[in-house]
């Protein structure tokens, strides 16, 4: 019953996920074809393929890293042509970690946040850098951005890291940790450490 409980409440927040960032990704569009801008249709083009490889995944509880960056570099494919002379990325990931499991959305709440507080806000833009590592059993995964840093009129962590936060909870226990860390000059890094667990176990 209890694991019923915890499905049941984990399918809850994917729910508020995903109109949380598909609104978010719909609003960038809408810049793009109130300035009447030449990328507005390739961009849109892009996001129907991104969609129609996302939206399937997203009624999952479980997915593999590997799918996970699949989506972020979709995403940020997308990002950068809203914003080319402002947006650069990175993705690195340690192979062993690919078929490692974590709930839907879990590197994307850290990307698109990155994104909208760090890059978006900053008039020069900036850097993100997405790296995913296996330690000691455990997977370390960092979303370190060049923007605009944590800013003192935020409130706590946010909904959509809220969310991510209680979402690991929910399928690791008190085994998963979230972090930001403030990156000198300027920017904010989000940690994420969580057990290993592979696909097929």
């Amino acid at each position: 019953l209890e694991r019923k409980a915890s499905d049941a409440r984990l399918r809850l927040l994917q729910t508020q996920v995903e109109p949380h960032f598909l609104f978010n990704t719909l609003a960038n569009i809408q810049a793009l074809v109130d300035t009447r801008s030449p990328q507005a249709s390739k961009v849109l083009a892009s996001l129907i393929a991104y969609l129609r490889a996302a939206v399937p995944r997203l009624h999952d509880t479980i997915t593999t890293l590997d799918q996970e960056l699949q989506l972020v570099r979709a995403y940020l494919d997308l990002m950068q042509m809203r914003m080319p002379d402002r947006l650069q990325f990175a993705l690195r990931i340690d192979p062993a970690a690919k078929s490692l499991q974590c709930p839907p959305m879990t590197l994307m709440t850290l990307v698109e946040n990155a994104v909208r507080h760090g890059i978006d806000p900053s008039e020069e833009g900036g850097r993100i850098d997405v790296d995913v590592i296996l330690r000691d059993n455990h997977c370390l995964t960092r979303v370190s951005d060049t923007g605009v840093g944590l800013q003192p009129t935020s409130d706590g962590l946010g909904t959509g890291l809220s969310t991510l936060r209680e979402r690991l909870q929910l399928t690791f226990g008190g085994q998963a940790q979230l972090r930001l860390l403030e990156v000198e000059p300027h920017g904010v890094c989000a940690e994420l450490e969580f057990p290993a667990r592979w696909e097929h176990t």
